[in-house]
């Protein structure tokens, strides 16, 4: 294998020793859920344990043959850097300058970042990179746990925590060396900025954390930038209902300032309209035609985006692709990969009828104003993906952006349905589940 020695998994198990360290130190160090540091470190530990021993199985006993490898190319990337800064004879202090070039590459954060790891411990292995991204998908598990505690029960946090933490998806995603786990965590994190900004009022800590990971996602995936910026700022600028409520246009005007100007100071926003005509419809019904004709799990279609009928029915089964993919009749000539996934397919069935709808309902009619970070982001990128759905592997990898957002509603949903059940046999208790307050 490309880069591989005796020291991948040793340098592996130092990184995220390295790192598990300098997590559990940040999480003591931050201010918000003290009362649940020591659960919270738990939790962090586990999932980092978890996805490192699933990397460990898929990259040292050749379950990546199964899981496929079609992103090794972000892999090999970051080599290819590596060996071309120390061509140039870069130094330490010398990688910044280099680290910030790709700003100029589309979507070639990921390499970049893999590029600096490997420049720094001269260890151009799977499984260091592999670390690298457990300790993200680690991180996105704890950032859905505060999500959910600052916006709901503790009873639907921890379920959010352990949800996220064991689903599989989010494992699979987050052993490989794919560039999904550091999207998920930079989007996860710009949310939970925002909402604690709709929760709180002005913050410039929170105004800087939401800014500064919108602007690193945009070289990891452009488009998911622009969202999480226009629904920051969008839910950020929209005045909240209610005597008690807080005034936030102040710290989406603060957002828009940094965003701005860094992204239009660095050509960021002039480099990116080519990626833009992309997404016009023209090139979306290309696309979609390219991935359902060019890969084993593409779904062909006659749905013809251009016209006004079929942007609409196509968006739907799109969307209903997004959400519950694969079905039943794909598994047929399914591919091991494919079937694989039927498990939580059929997990994921019962908690959007159980929890997910009743959830985002419930959340709609009692916390409108401070979901609507989430609202808006899952909305806009789930119709990008919906318009450009061609094929059901493609999709269910795109539903993962998503899946920690949905955890949450879904999680809310069940404890719902929980207090109903509750309220039907004790009517005189009350309501036990949700004694306990959110906490921001």
């Amino acid at each position: 294998m490309f880069g591989e020695s005796n020291t991948e998994l040793p340098f592996g198990i130092v990184i995220v020793l390295i790192f598990a360290g300098i997590g559990c130190y940040l999480l003591r160090f931050t201010k918000n859920h003290s009362q649940t540091i020591q659960w919270q470190t738990r939790l962090f530990l586990i999932a980092l344990g978890v996805r490192f021993l699933f990397s460990i199985i898929t990259y040292e006993f050749g379950l990546v043959k199964v899981l496929g490898d079609e992103d090794a190319s972000g892999w090999g990337a970051g080599v290819y850097y590596m060996n071309v800064w120390n061509q140039k004879g870069l130094g330490i202090f010398d990688l910044p300058a280099a680290l910030a070039d790709a700003f100029y590459d589309r979507h070639r954060g990921y390499a970049y970042l893999l590029g600096a790891l490997f420049f720094v411990t001269g260890v151009p292995g799977r499984m260091p990179a592999a670390a690298l991204n457990c300790i993200s998908g680690a991180v996105t598990v704890i950032v859905a746990y505060r999500v959910a505690r600052s916006l709901f029960s503790n009873w639907a946090a921890v379920r959010v925590g352990w949800a996220v933490c064991f689903f599989p998806s989010m494992i699979i995603w987050s052993c490989q060396t794919v560039k999904e786990p550091v999207v998920i965590m930079l989007e996860m994190i710009a949310l939970y900025a925002c909402v604690q900004l709709k929760l709180t009022g002005f913050s410039i800590r929170y105004a800087v954390l939401c800014a500064s990971s919108i602007f690193f996602l945009l070289p990891f995936r452009f488009y998911a930038a622009y969202l999480a910026a226009a629904a920051a700022m969008i839910a950020l600028v929209i005045p909240q209902i209610g005597k008690k409520a807080k005034s936030t246009a102040r710290s989406g005007l603060l957002v828009a300032a940094m965003v701005i100007p860094l992204a239009v100071s660095s050509g960021l926003i002039a480099r990116n309209q080519a990626d833009f005509e992309i997404l016009d419809i023209e090139r979306m019904q290309k696309f979609r035609s390219n991935i359902a004709f060019g890969a084993g799990s593409g779904v062909k279609d006659n749905y013809d985006i251009r016209t006004q009928s079929g942007l609409i029915v196509g968006t739907a089964v799109g969307a209903a692709h997004l959400l519950l993919a694969p079905f039943p009749w794909q598994l047929g000539g399914a591919s091991m990969r494919m079937l694989g996934t039927l498990p939580e397919v059929m997990v994921w069935w019962w908690l959007v009828y159980a929890g997910l709808i009743p959830g985002i309902w419930h959340a709609i009619k009692t916390r409108f104003s401070e979901i609507q970070p989430f609202l808006f982001f899952m909305v806009g990128l789930g119709l990008l993906y919906s318009m450009m759905f061609g094929n059901v592997g493609l999709i269910v990898r795109q539903r993962a952006q998503l899946l920690p957002m949905l955890l949450v509603f879904a999680m809310v949903g069940l404890e719902q349905q929980k207090i109903k059940k509750l309220l039907k046999r004790r009517p005189q208790a009350g309501n036990p589940i949700m004694a306990q307050p959110r906490q921001v």
